[in-house]
């Protein structure tokens, strides 16, 4: 909260206090860079200011130990004062936000509009020593000589104040603006997460009571008779006094509130409702209506070869256009060292090549198909070979290639790419093949 506050002329040292937001919220998307949003939020604020000391004083009438037919002028002196607001509200915001592409699905984003802030609740907590005397008043005019002071049992002395009071506070007026980056989960184009910078500038007073003056409370009120049932008003409140019995001026003439810093959301995209969609759907589910077990049969069966058809065909568009325009795809690995199944860096820039070229064709799928040469039993070489397949596919998953997208196998030395007639052309055999599948 922001707010100035002087008493006594003393100008205090006022501090944003720390807060947080939390809420729910839905934008409605009319095309791929503009939505409008809502949703409800609650926000708990803070401020906090100090006083290394401040006065105040002023003229009140008959106290009982002096017969209840006196005045006097009574003086409040606190010495490091302290004094800490808090204010929670339940937001509801309406925002517009733009968004564009940045990288790898990732967006920009920024968005603007108002809030109305509604008050839950708000409270103050004020502590320090303060001293307190008094002047006995006649003639109109503090008499120096009758001062009381010391006097505990009346409320004249020092006391250590630590009260705790409530704020009575009005709905807030805000203007937001926020703007960060929108980054998406991979594999998942439904999630995403919002991180970036938040301010929200109150337009209007929140407190209640200072549009006039003949509200106003003093910073401490006297309480002779029951020295011990004090109270300290709230900054919000106070007004300083002067040699009369009312305050004249205000200790804060203004509250708004402020609050920023960083924001973080996460987000779930759903298909708005469409009812032309939802028509059709039906009319479709209606020609089903009244059929018999073999006419479904039949329909179901002409719908499976029609689907695989249509995938059939999708695979072998998808094949000729990589063999036509990327064959490095497909291949093999070569180099593996007797009986070791490690990657070796030799190796890295062709499976780095395969990896730019698998992010490419995301409709791409392969069987990582291991083999060896021809040392030693076949149960130990078909192992080996599946060990190497599985190392090929482990360092694609490291570099962002997902799982599903790649089986192993393994053929051991059983499919020798050429003769194992020494050891360049074993070396050679010692691969793991990319093979394109469906």
């Amino acid at each position: 909260m922001q707010y100035d506050a002087v008493i006594g002329g003393n100008t205090g040292d006022h501090k944003v206090g720390a807060g947080g937001i939390v809420g729910l919220g839905y934008d409605y998307f009319f095309n791929y860079n503009w939505s409008l949003g809502g949703g409800v939020e609650f926000s708990a604020l803070a401020g906090k200011t100090a006083f290394p000391l401040i006065n105040d004083k002023y003229v009140t009438g008959m106290p009982a130990f002096l017969g209840g037919n006196q005045r006097i002028q009574f003086h409040t002196q606190g010495n490091d004062f302290y004094e800490r607001q808090r204010a929670y509200y339940i937001n509801i915001p309406i925002m517009a936000r733009y968004q564009f592409d940045l990288f790898k699905g990732h967006k920009f984003y920024a968005a603007a509009g108002p809030k109305i802030g509604i008050p839950v609740d708000g409270t103050y907590r004020s502590k320090g020593e303060l001293e307190t005397t008094g002047f006995l008043f006649e003639n109109g005019e503090p008499s120096s000589k009758d001062r009381y002071e010391s006097m505990p049992e009346h409320g004249f002395g020092k006391n250590m104040n630590n009260y705790k009071g409530d704020l009575d506070l009005k709905v807030n007026i805000m203007a937001s603006l926020e703007a960060g980056v929108k980054w998406r989960f991979k594999e998942n184009k439904k999630w995403h997460l919002y991180t970036g910078l938040f301010a929200d500038f109150g337009l209007n007073d929140i407190v209640k009571g200072n549009d006039k003056i003949t509200k106003a409370e003093h910073f401490y009120a006297f309480q002779g008779p029951n020295p011990n049932d004090y109270k300290t008003s709230s900054m919000f409140y106070a007004a300083q006094g002067n040699e009369g019995s009312h305050p004249t001026a205000y200790v804060t003439n203004r509250v708004n509130t402020f609050a920023f810093g960083v924001k973080a959301r996460v987000s779930y995209g759903i298909k708005p409702f469409d009812k032309k969609e939802k028509i059709a759907k039906i009319a479709e589910e209606k020609k089903y209506e009244g059929l018999t077990a073999d006419q479904m049969e039949d329909i179901m069966g002409r719908n499976t070869k029609a689907l695989i058809d249509a995938q059939n065909k999708e695979f072998e568009d998808l094949k000729k256009l990589i063999s036509e325009q990327d064959p490095d795809l497909t291949g093999s690995i070569t180099g593996f060292d007797l009986g070791k199944k490690d990657i070796l860096p030799a190796m890295c820039p062709e499976l780095d090549r395969k990896v730019a070229l698998m992010k490419k064709y995301p409709k791409a799928k392969v069987v990582l198909e291991g083999h060896t040469d021809d040392y030693g039993s076949d149960k130990l070489n078909n192992q080996l070979g599946l060990d190497r397949a599985n190392e090929v596919k482990a360092y694609m998953m490291e570099r962002g290639i997902a799982s599903s997208r790649m089986s192993v196998s393994t053929k051991g030395k059983a499919v020798p790419a050429i003769p194992n007639a020494n050891d360049n052309a074993r070396r050679y055999n010692r691969r793991v093949e990319f093979i394109l599948v469906q």
